[in-house]
C-alpha cells in the first residue's frame, strides 16, 4: 500500500513538472491564439485568422505594425522584432516570409517601419510594390529599398555607429523621393534622391522612435523620442521646437507608443501609458479624448481610423479593441481571445468594416519602450 502510495505522488509530481514545462516551453501550442485577429464587422466579432505558406507557428511572432499595397489592399505587410517582414496577397489568410535573394534583408531582422511608393499611374498587380524598411540587424541600423514587391533588396543607409536602429521611414505625401528616416542615434535624415544620397537635417540628441508628416502639407512634421519629448517643425524640417510641455500635463502621456494623423479630423492622436491625446494644431497643444480605459489595461498600444469619410475609430489596449462607429462618442469594448498584446491595427482603406489586429509579446512586457529600446541605444 506505501508503495503504491509513492508511486502516486511520484506520478503527481511527474505530471506537474511535465504541465510547468509544457506551457513554458510548448506555451504556443497549449495557448495558440497569437498572430492576426479579423473582424468583418466594423469590430463586433473577431475571429484568429493567418497561417505561414511554409507551415510552423505564426503565434509567437512579435508583429509590428500592418501595412497595405497602395493600390491593392489585398496586398499586406506585416513588420517583426525579429522575424523579418511577412507578406500576404490574400487580405490576411496566407502569409509568407519575404525571402530576399541578394541576402541583404536578414531573416531574423527586427524591422520597425514599412514605407511604401504609391507612385503608378497605371499601376495593376503586375508592377512590384516599392518600399523601404527601417531595420535592425547584425547589430546595425539600416535602410532598405525594394522595387520589385520584397523579392531583392538593396542597403541605402547604414547608421554610423553599431548598436543604432532605425526606429522610423517616412515619404513626403507629395514626392516619394524625399525619404525621411530616424534612428536611435538620434538623428533625423533626409534624401530627395530615392535614398542614393543623404543629408543629416537634425540631431535631437536622444532616440527617435516615431515621425509624422502631415499628409496635407508637408512642411508640417513631428518627431517623438523614447525618453517622451516631442518636438515640431512648420517648415519641412528646417527648425524645430521643443514642444513636450504639451503632453506633460498628462501624467504617464511621455511614455510614448505611437503617434498617428486622423484624416477625418485633421487630428494627430498620441497613444501612452496615460491612455489617448489629441492634437489640433499638429502636436503644440493637446487634449484627453473622450475614452475611459482601464489603468491595469494600460498602455494604449495603437488607434486606426475608418476609410474617408468612415467616423470609425479602433484603439487597442491589452488584448482589449475598442470600437467607435460615431467619431468617437459612444465606444464598445471587445476582449480578444489571447493573452497576447495587441500592437497594431489596420483597417481596409477599401472597406471600413474590415479590421486587423496584430499581436507582439504578452502583458505589458511588451510595451514599445521594451520592446523597442536595444541595450547600446540612447
Amino acid at each position: 500500500m506505501a508503495g503504491l502510495l509513492k508511486f502516486i505522488i511520484f506520478v503527481a509530481i511527474v505530471g506537474a513538472i511535465a504541465l510547468f514545462v509544457g506551457q513554458v516551453y510548448f506555451g504556443e501550442f497549449l495557448n495558440p491564439q497569437g498572430g492576426f485577429f479579423i473582424s468583418v464587422d466594423k469590430g463586433t466579432t473577431w475571429k484568429k485568422i493567418g497561417s505561414l505558406a511554409t507551415g510552423g507557428s505564426i503565434n509567437r511572432i512579435n508583429i509590428l505594425e500592418i501595412k497595405s499595397n497602395p493600390k491593392d489592399s489585398r496586398i499586406l505587410y506585416a513588420t517583426t522584432l525579429g522575424s523579418g517582414v511577412l507578406k500576404s496577397v490574400d487580405g490576411g489568410e496566407v502569409w509568407y516570409k519575404l525571402g530576399d535573394k541578394n541576402n541583404i534583408l536578414a531573416p531574423r531582422a527586427s524591422v520597425f517601419a514599412l514605407a511604401a511608393d504609391s507612385r503608378f499611374p497605371n499601376y495593376n498587380k503586375d508592377i512590384p510594390d516599392k518600399f523601404y524598411l527601417a531595420v535592425y540587424q547584425n547589430k546595425s541600423g539600416k535602410v532598405l529599398k525594394t522595387e520589385d514587391g520584397g523579392l531583392s533588396f538593396k542597403e541605402v543607409y547604414l547608421t554610423s555607429r553599431s548598436g543604432f536602429p532605425v526606429y522610423d521611414i517616412a515619404l513626403d505625401p507629395h514626392n516619394p523621393n524625399i525619404v525621411w528616416v530616424a534612428t536611435g542615434e538620434g538623428n533625423l535624415l533626409k534624401s530627395i534622391d530615392g535614398g542614393a544620397t543623404w543629408k543629416l537635417q537634425q540631431e535631437f540628441g536622444k532616440a527617435i522612435n516615431y515621425l509624422l508628416i502631415n499628409p496635407n502639407n508637408s512642411s508640417q512634421m513631428l518627431v517623438t523620442t523614447f525618453t517622451g519629448s516631442i518636438f515640431t517643425s512648420q517648415d519641412g524640417g528646417v527648425n524645430w521646437t521643443d514642444d513636450t510641455e504639451g503632453i506633460s500635463a498628462f501624467k504617464n502621456a511621455r511614455l510614448i507608443e505611437k503617434v498617428l494623423y486622423n484624416p477625418i479630423d485633421g487630428g494627430v492622436y498620441l497613444t501612452s501609458k496615460f491612455g489617448l491625446i489629441k492634437s489640433y494644431d499638429f502636436g503644440v497643444n493637446w487634449q484627453a479624448a473622450d475614452i475611459v480605459i482601464a489603468n491595469d489595461v494600460l498602455p494604449v498600444t495603437d488607434i486606426a481610423f475608418g476609410g474617408r469619410g468612415s467616423p470609425n475609430i479602433f484603439v487597442s489596449a491589452s488584448n482589449f479593441i475598442y470600437s467607435s462607429k460615431d467619431a468617437g462618442k459612444f465606444w464598445q469594448i471587445r476582449k480578444l481571445g489571447t493573452a497576447r498584446q495587441i500592437r497594431t491595427l489596420w483597417v481596409d482603406p477599401k472597406n471600413p468594416d474590415k479590421i486587423i489586429a496584430g499581436t507582439s509579446g504578452s502583458g505589458k512586457k511588451a510595451s514599445q519602450n521594451s520592446l523597442f529600446v536595444f541595450p547600446t541605444g540612447k
